[in-house]
């Protein structure tokens, strides 16, 4: 009897020393992740935007990968802050189970390329405002001197969803975003 649970130690050891994902061993970066990467993080991972760089290309993404894995694995990337607690959003940038493990597993299988016409087209996007154009612009009652240094006391009024400043807001949505721009 020792001697067999000597056997199975090392196995059961052996099983858990490896997290097993239900990812797609034979993920490619151009069928499988590049359009999970279009749609969660592209938005800020590329030329010109707030990430420290670009998710746009496979030979941008792939000296990245191992660090991608663990950021999503984490879930720290995408970056979501609102609470899921207070109901779904509709610009919801979090990854899926599913998403992340199709990434793992094509991390763990090397990060293989894939063929180019799996690709699927490259996000657009809208010039001129950096966080996509605004689905409103609110205008304040009274101009608000902002300072090039300094602390800018927050004043916050509340409006109502049927506010004609805000028209057309039937649902909840988070704020990714809330600056002061001139707009003249």
């Amino acid at each position: 009897m020792a001697i067999k649970s000597l056997l199975l130690l090392p196995l059961v050891c052996a099983a858990g020393a490896f997290p097993a994902t239900s990812g797609d061993p034979h993920a490619t970066y151009a069928k499988d992740v590049a359009p999970i990467l279009f749609r969660r993080c592209v938005e800020c991972h590329r030329a010109g935007e707030a990430a420290p760089m670009s998710l746009i290309t496979y030979k941008e993404v792939r000296p990245w990968a191992k660090a991608v894995r663990e950021k999503v694995l984490e879930r720290s990337m995408p970056p979501w802050l609102a609470d899921a607690a207070y109901g779904h959003f509709s610009n919801d940038r979090r990854l899926s189970q599913k998403e992340i493990d199709t990434i793992v597993a094509w991390v763990d299988s090397g990060a293989p390329a894939g063929d180019d016409r799996d690709l699927p087209p490259t996000p657009k996007f809208d010039e001129g405002w950096t966080i996509g154009k605004p689905d409103a612009v609110i205008s304040l009652p009274d101009e608000v001197a902002v300072p090039a240094e300094g602390v800018v006391p927050i004043a916050i009024s509340w409006l109502r969803p049927t506010s004609p400043r805000i028209n057309g807001c039937r649902q909840p949505r988070f704020a990714p975003a809330i600056g002061p721009w001139c707009i003249t």
